[in-house]
């Protein structure tokens, strides 16, 4: 953690001014201390290098995560409520917690392919959009949008709630223009108005309460900031039929076991479909190869097969959306300006302004 972050992070329960301790530093980072809230005097923990700036209802999973720290007698100060917490939200809280922490520590590699795959998700804005800015990646998992959104020269702040953060750390640790956050969407502990924007790409429609989450982040960016948004758009209704039944019995499968499942079923996809389908390719049989379905992961590495399988079937929420839908929140929002395309070419992304 590089202590100018304090200065944009705030408590996430009152949103009071925050000091820092440094127990430990290395290579001008902080690598453990505490942050003390000068409103409410909650304390949270600096570990690893990263912030735990989490609600109360969550800190015990810092706690379990990272022992040895809380085995210093300052962790005493930091507050966190009795695990088995008996509340449907939180509880959907921390089994998400629980899937990504697994999820993006194990699929955490970079491949050249994301790049792509965070310039479509973030249309119309291109590279030149996010230099000289500051921005949030609310839902940054082990880092792979964050990563190019650092390179194109935006001073990032990446908000994950789980462990995935650990990764994250990993794959951008070399960019100085990036913070990390252990966070709450539903509490950002970042200061109101001090964002030229924020994005989430992939992550608001798997949270409790999706609109909820949208509308927590929309104080912290600034008049004339942007939101730009990408979410599961309902409408292939076969195979959302299929898929909300295989997980209804993948969601109560250890996540040891999903992974190995999950891997039988992107090799078959690989072996039926893209194989073919890149062998006809090869020989100039495209009208052919065209003819084969469950195709669009011939681009990507096998790796990313395999981890879009996982994701699909192990994250415990998930929810679908159409554009009118998504063009609610942005007027709740108070959104001056937005564009979100038409039910016909609905692609899941939508882009808004706040009024200046």
């Amino acid at each position: 953690m590089k202590p100018a972050l304090v200065d944009a992070l705030c408590c996430p329960e009152c949103q009071g001014t925050l000091t820092l301790t440094t127990f430990e530093s290395a290579a001008q980072e902080v690598e453990e201390g505490l942050l003390t809230c000068g409103g409410c005097r909650r304390a949270f923990p600096v570990t690893n290098g990263i912030p735990r700036l989490l609600p109360d209802a969550l800190m015990h999973l810092a706690v379990a995560y990272h022992p040895a720290f809380f085995q210093r007698p300052e962790a005493a100060a930091v507050r966190h409520a009795a695990e088995k917490l008996d509340d449907r939200w939180w509880d959907a809280e921390r089994r998400t917690v629980k899937s990504y922490s697994y999820q993006w520590r194990k699929f955490k590699q970079m491949f050249p392919e994301w790049e792509r795959v965070f310039k479509e998700s973030i249309t119309p804005l291109t590279p030149q959009f996010f230099a000289g800015k500051r921005g949030l990646d609310a839902g940054c998992g082990f880092g792979r949008s964050l990563f190019y959104s650092g390179q194109y020269g935006a001073e990032m702040i990446g908000l994950d709630l789980s462990e995935a953060i650990e990764a994250a750390r990993e794959n951008t640790r070399h960019l100085p223009n990036v913070h990390l956050v252990q966070g709450d969407i539903f509490h950002p502990p970042v200061r109101r108005g001090t964002l030229d924007f924020v994005y989430s790409i992939g992550v608001l429609h798997h949270l409790p309460d999706p609109k909820g989450g949208f509308l927590a982040l929309t104080p912290l960016i600034r008049p004339g900031g942007a939101m730009c948004i990408w979410v599961y758009l309902r409408g292939r209704g076969r195979q959302i039929w299929w898929f909300t039944r295989m997980r209804a019995i993948s969601t109560r499968t250890p996540l040891r076991l999903l992974n190995l499942l999950t891997l039988l079923l992107a090799v078959a996809q690989w072996l039926l479909f893209i194989l073919p389908y890149r062998v006809l390719r090869a020989l100039g049989l495209r009208a052919l190869a065209a003819r084969i379905p469950f195709t669009l992961y011939a681009q990507y590495p096998f790796r990313a097969l395999h981890t879009d399988w996982f994701d699909g079937l192990a994250v415990p929420l998930q929810n679908y959306y159409k554009p009118d839908d998504i063009r609610g929140w942005y007027r709740e929002g108070g959104y001056a300006e937005t564009r979100i395309e038409p039910e016909s070419t609905w692609n899941g992304r939508a882009l808004g302004y706040r009024p200046k």
